[in-house]
């Protein structure tokens, strides 16, 4: 289902803390303190773009600075005839 960029204007846009209230406890991977793996209790990753891994039992976590930004649909608009369609 193609959705126009335009369909999302004047839309209201929850406050982040709202958004969060359903979450429960997600555990995270702060890059500037010492992090302890939630299954083994050990300290040593292997740290990517969006996450990090333990190196043990390799537990994933997301990075803090990654899951604190809301996460945004991308739209791009091509005129195309299956664009026009739809």
């Amino acid at each position: 289902m193609y959705l126009s960029p335009r369909s999302f204007i004047n839309q209201p846009v929850q406050p982040l803390a709202e958004q969060d209230q359903g979450r429960g406890y997600q555990p995270l991977y702060h890059l500037d303190i010492v992090n302890r793996c939630p299954g083994c209790g050990k300290s040593h990753w292997h740290v990517g773009r969006i996450s990090a891994e333990c190196a043990h039992c390799e537990t994933a976590l997301p990075l803090a600075m990654v899951a604190s930004q809301p996460m945004q649909p991308r739209f791009t608009e091509h005129l195309s005839k299956t664009a026009m369609v739809a």
